[in-house]
């Protein structure tokens, strides 16, 4: 295991008292001491303050841990990030193929803490029914903890093929495929539609959670995730639901909880940066009055990758990810028109597809400030290729260090085979990555490695 990586990956969400938790609530630990400072288990799982501060400290722990390896793993595998330090983890990373191993730190990392912050969601619905709260904060808990267990389910199924869509305490979680993870996610998001319609949330709750809002990101998830099932009309109708105009952030204060793309990309001379013209070749390179080039990248000094890992230019990261303090978007406005006007491109309406294309290509008033100011697409109006390789730059620009490229490149490219061998150059060098090691040797229903 690479070390000094790791260490330089440690997070810093134990801060949190309720977080110290996580572990007895995920796994069952038993203990032969009892803290009188920290609330017990029992505490925390039959209060309305306990699990409504066991929400607080879930959100707290994504943004500023889970979110970490949720971006950079993929990110490396993506070509958005290039190595620059030859630490094996990133190494491995940016190889791909069969070189990565099922013990590298990222995979680790990205697996264990999405299955945590999954079986922290798990334990709220499972015990919120009994314990008195008004209807509103209740109805308000019971979705946020809804749509939290989808978010994750639903990171964990664009990264793995087969993924546990119920946590076990004893460790012995029976695996299912992406698709059946997926319908889950669509299944709980619409549920907690329901409840906020039938019970409108409390300020109580929302108070909470000031920068998000709840209504809009279960909508804005339903949509993404009805588009990943191939959901089409449903993944519209979603994103239609989403208003445009509004703002959901995870929040960082800079000091227990530093925006976590910053730490690793951008904070004293870090491991990765981002690859010139995101990482993208060919056709897709973007077009250099894209407003989106000047939001997110700033030209180093010619910094490039040792070339052992592929020598790629890099450049300094802005954006959502400059500083410690930088709030993240939940979701984008962009990826919602642009998740329209794929599920249009894939129900053989073209001409809605490539309307929607050009609502990001000539945004100018996006509420996050991601405007590429372009006119509109000249390509193939006529070609669903041509327009599925224009929804893939445009998703790849917009939507830039957010986790999603993986997903986009297998679903909208299915036909490119990453060498078993690795390579530098590819679009992406896996498909699906190996399940971490000590998954495997905890749980004996984890299914073969994927070969690439």
């Amino acid at each position: 295991m690479d070390l000094k990586y790791k260490y330089r990956h440690m997070k810093t969400t134990n801060k949190i008292f309720l977080v110290l938790l996580f572990s007895t609530l995920l796994f069952g630990c038993k203990k032969d001491y009892q803290n009188v400072n920290q609330p017990t288990e029992t505490q925390v799982l039959t209060t309305k303050s306990g699990l409504l501060g066991l929400a607080v400290g879930l959100n707290s722990n994504f943004a500023s841990s889970t979110y970490f390896f949720v971006t950079e793993v993929p990110g490396l595998s993506t070509r958005e990030l290039g190595d620059i330090s030859t630490y094996i983890t990133p190494a491995e990373l940016v190889l791909g193929g069969s070189a990565l191993s099922d013990d590298n730190t990222g995979i680790g990392g990205l697996w264990t803490d999405l299955l945590r912050d999954k079986g922290i969601a798990e334990n709220i619905l499972a015990n919120v029914a009994p314990v008195t709260m008004s209807p509103g904060t209740k109805s308000g808990l019971v979705a946020y903890a809804k749509w939290f267990r989808a978010l994750t389910l639903g990171y964990m199924a664009q990264n793995f093929q087969k993924v546990p869509i119920k946590n076990q305490l004893n460790g012995d979680a029976q695996f299912s495929s992406r698709e059946e993870a997926l319908d889950t996610c669509i299944a709980l998001l619409k549920s907690a539609k329901a409840d906020i319609a039938a019970q409108p949330v409390s300020a109580e709750f929302s108070n909470l959670f000031p920068k998000i809002s709840l209504p809009n990101v279960i909508n804005a998830y339903l949509a993404r995730y009805s588009l990943f099932a191939k959901k089409y009309a449903d993944a519209i109708a979603a994103a239609d639901a989403v208003d445009l105009t509004s703002q959901s952030v995870w929040e960082y204060d800079g000091s227990t909880f530093k925006n976590p793309v910053y730490r690793f990309a951008v904070y004293n001379n870090p491991d990765t940066k981002p690859i010139v013209n995101f990482g993208l070749t060919g056709k897709y390179i973007p077009n250099p009055n894209d407003g989106r080039i000047a939001f997110y990248l700033s030209p180093t000094n010619i910094v490039v990758e040792p070339a052992s890992v592929g020598g790629h230019t890099v450049e300094d990261l802005l954006g959502f990810f400059d500083t410690e303090t930088k709030s993240i978007p939940v979701y984008l406005p962009g990826e919602m028109l642009l998740i329209k006007a794929e599920a249009y491109a894939q129900m053989g309406d073209l001409t809605k597809a490539v309307q929607f294309i050009n609502a990001v290509r000539e945004k100018t008033n996006d509420v996050f400030g991601v405007n590429a100011g372009l006119g509109a697409w000249t390509g193939n109006a006529t070609s669903k290729s041509d327009i599925m390789d224009e929804i893939f730059k445009q998703r790849s620009i917009e939507l830039f260090m957010s986790g999603m490229r993986l997903e986009d490149s297998r679903r909208i490219h299915p036909n490119l085979i990453p060498p078993a061998a690795g390579s530098y150059t590819n679009e992406r060098n896996r498909n699906f990555y190996p399940y971490p090691f000590s998954e495997r040797a905890n749980n004996p229903n984890t299914p073969a490695n994927p070969s690439i």
